[in-house]
């Protein structure tokens, strides 16, 4: 944010400042201001820069909560947890139904398998078992529609034809949902939040808070850019809110830490997750595959246009998440889980196209159930009244997550502004038959630029139009697009310079093995 833009929020007031432009932030902006409260919405980076740029983009099922490691013992002793396990399950059906129907432009319907093998503490009846419960949940907008397959009827084409069928009974066969432009849903919220009056500010970071009059006061000052120095980071600005929402994701801690009263806990772990993108045969597009690794975690297939990726790994993460990048560990554990379920391709690191990783904030004090699920913690037990902390919020319920925060809110005080209807749809970009870069028309990129806060290249290329997460990573057309909108953003040729240099620095850092794709697109 400017200077001059971060100068008009000093000493504005408001019902609610949300901190965190991730898709929970986003959500409860967007349901507050819905519900006619004035709400500002800062974010540290771009919007859905964080977490939400690095999800698998997978509209999940939540078969992890009925998944066939559970042992079925527990219910009887656990009743708590199999509740926890079937209200989570069904929050999965019923938000991948949501999403599916009301953003249909931002979703792909994909055949995924999930192999049952002979020799297994996992049998059909357990794995049908499982889908069927889910299925209970579903809808005839979005179903599961879930079927088992026998071998050898099941290898005849596709991804269980590179299987090793001789260990398979055969497989699970099921619909699931990929988002594959989860920073794009991101920003439909913020598109719509901002209709309803919500102020809205990216490179924006809180330095500060404390309470005044039982009021919160923020002092914010202009958050960093990729590959460039903070902007005017003398400037700042003082706001007021009644209410405080901390959806920082993997932040949230590091928030606590700037406020009045040091925090007591955490309330996050931070766990890895690394994916990577290889070419699969043709057969296998647009087909994917659910199952678990030789660690007994979630492994996954993604279909990803021509491409396919793998993942995810799953560990914690002690570091400060803007620092996490892929190891080449990690790489080859991924190539060694796929080779296991594809042992006659005998994928190596030359085969990767790119990979990339993030931090998702799990909730860090699991209750006794052991679920993992979306919480919001009442910062008044910890000495900060009129505060919360978001965490534990994948993309995929984003949407029950803010409406969550705004019932807690509304619970406790009344709106100050004009109350509006809420949309859930897709926020779309103009399009015509003109010219296009890289697939996406030019009238889309100008009119990105010009109304949807867009301060980098980077934000643009890959949060505003999907240039940036195509198999290229949008690499051959950096300096097209940024000649294209300079005159909107009043680049010159010097700085048109810097972004197309500050794009590429930041693929060869945060994207494994590209330096080819680097060196061809110089």
């Amino acid at each position: 944010m400017s200077a001059e833009k971060l100068q008009k929020l000093d000493g504005t007031d408001y019902d609610v400042v949300v901190v965190g432009g991730g898709a929970a932030g986003a959500s409860a902006t967007q349901n507050l201001s819905a519900n006619g409260y004035r709400v500002l919405l800062v974010e540290q980076g771009d919007f859905a820069s964080g977490t939400s740029s690095r999800s698998s983009r997978l509209l999940y099922c939540g078969l992890a909560y009925f998944s066939p490691d559970y042992p079925l013992w527990r219910a009887i002793f656990h009743p708590r947890e199999m509740y926890q396990r079937i209200r989570m399950a069904r929050l999965s059906m019923h938000c991948r139904t949501e999403i599916a129907t009301t953003m249909p432009e931002r979703v792909k319907a994909l055949d995924f398998v999930f192999p049952v093998q002979k020799k297994s503490d996992y049998p059909r009846w357990k794995v049908a078992l499982g889908y069927r419960a889910l299925s209970v949940f579903g809808s005839r907008n979005a179903p599961l529609a879930y079927r088992h397959q026998r071998m050898p009827e099941a290898a005849t084409s596709g991804v269980v034809s590179h299987m090793d069928g001789s260990k398979l009974t055969g497989v699970a066969r099921f619909r699931e949902y990929q988002y594959d432009w989860a920073e794009r849903i991101v920003m439909d919220t913020v598109v719509d939040a901002q209709r309803l009056g919500a102020e809205v500010a990216n490179y924006v970071r809180v330095d500060s808070f404390r309470r005044d009059g039982g009021d919160w006061v923020l002092t914010l000052e202009n958050g960093p850019r990729p590959g460039r120095p903070a902007a005017g980071s003398n400037q700042r600005a003082e706001v007021r809110a009644r209410y405080l929402v901390n959806a920082a994701g993997p932040w949230v801690d590091r928030l606590l830490k700037q406020g009045p009263v040091p925090p007591k806990r955490s309330h996050v772990v931070g766990i890895k997750g690394v994916n990577v993108v290889v070419k699969l045969p043709d057969d296998c597009r647009g087909q994917g595959f659910e199952t678990l690794s030789s660690k007994q975690q979630p492994f996954y297939l993604m279909p990803w246009g021509d491409h396919h990726f793998f993942g995810p790994t799953e560990t914690v993460f002690e570091g400060r998440p803007e620092d996490v990048r892929v190891e080449p560990e990690e790489v080859d554990y991924l190539l060694g889980e796929a080779n296991r379920v594809f042992p006659e391709l005998n994928l190596s690191r030359n085969d990767v196209r790119y990979a990339w990783c993030g931090v998702r904030p799990r909730t860090d004090d699991q209750t006794s159930d052991g679920v993992k699920s979306f919480t919001i913690h009442d910062l008044a037990k910890e000495g900060l009244e009129n505060a919360i902390t978001i965490t534990g919020t994948p993309i995929m319920v984003h949407r029950h997550a803010g409406r969550s925060i705004a019932k807690w809110v509304s619970a406790r005080c009344k709106a100050t502004g004009t109350p509006g209807k809420l949309d859930p749809g897709a926020q779309l970009l103009p399009v015509d038959d003109g010219p296009t870069i890289g697939g996406v028309p030019i009238v889309s990129l100008r009119a990105a630029a010009e109304r949807e806060h867009v301060h980098t290249l980077l934000d643009l290329m890959f949060r505003r139009v999907n240039l940036g997460w195509q198999v290229d990573l949008g690499l051959p057309h950096a300096e097209a697009v940024a000649r294209e909108v300079a005159d909107i953003l009043g680049w010159d040729d010097a700085r048109i310079g810097e972004e197309v240099a500050a794009y590429r620095a930041f693929v060869a850092e945060h994207f494994h093995s590209v330096s080819g794709l680097a060196e061809t697109a110089a």
